[in-house]
């Protein structure tokens, strides 16, 4: 199981990734990218104009714009290559088989992994906006990570909605890091995700106010 190829491919275009493009295209839009990485180790906060991207990576203006029509279109670029990174991991691991739970709990390790890659920056780049709010309005990260994980929940037979809303609490870059340095290993976080997403109610509506 995987997210549809075509959809990977757009996406990776966006991500700066895609082996398609030519070769001077592709090193363009990965200077861009790697520059929200320097502004964001620099500042600790994430860059608010194309303008200062453009500079830090050493091309024109009119450049950034040829490649993202906005700042927050390179800032995006950067934010897809968590969820990117996790679907490679869990492909190379076997994707989903018949096993429900094998499943889910490989990628679950395989999302631990890619966050220990690029969650730190991930976190200085989240969305104000809520994950289910996202996922409704078709983000293209959120939708790109809900194509993967929900067919795993879908098949452990419960809310999948909820347990989708419990995944992305438990897995949140943030948590996974504060967990590793509180000395966690991946799979103990990976195994906390697992379990906490299997331990969610199995409720089909909103309970009602006492």
């Amino acid at each position: 199981m995987s997210a549809d190829p075509h959809d990977r491919d757009n996406l990776a275009a966006l991500a700066g990734r895609s082996p398609s493009e030519r070769a001077d295209t592709r090193r363009t839009r990965e200077r861009l990218v790697r520059a929200v990485h320097a502004w964001v180790h620099e500042h600790d906060a994430p860059p608010t104009r194309l303008t200062d991207v453009a500079s830090l990576a050493g091309v024109s203006t009119a450049t950034a714009y040829r490649h993202f029509a906005s700042v927050d279109d390179v800032i995006q670029a950067v934010v897809l290559q968590l969820p990117m990174r996790a679907a490679e991991l869990f492909d190379s691991s076997g994707g989903a088989t018949d096993d429900a739970l094998d499943s889910f709990a490989r990628w679950n390790e395989s999302w631990i992994n890619a966050c220990l890659e690029h969650g730190a920056l991930a976190i200085h780049l989240r969305s104000s906006r809520g994950f289910l709010q996202r996922r409704r309005e078709g983000d293209p990260v959120i939708a790109f990570a809900c194509a993967l994980i929900e067919p795993l929940l879908d098949a452990l037979n419960g809310d999948t909605t909820l347990m989708l809303f419990t995944w992305n609490v438990t897995s949140d870059p943030r948590e996974v890091l504060d967990l590793r340095r509180m000395g966690w290993e991946t799979r103990q976080i990976a195994d906390f995700v697992t379990r906490s997403v299997l331990a969610t109610p199995n409720v089909t509506s909103p309970p009602r106010s006492p």
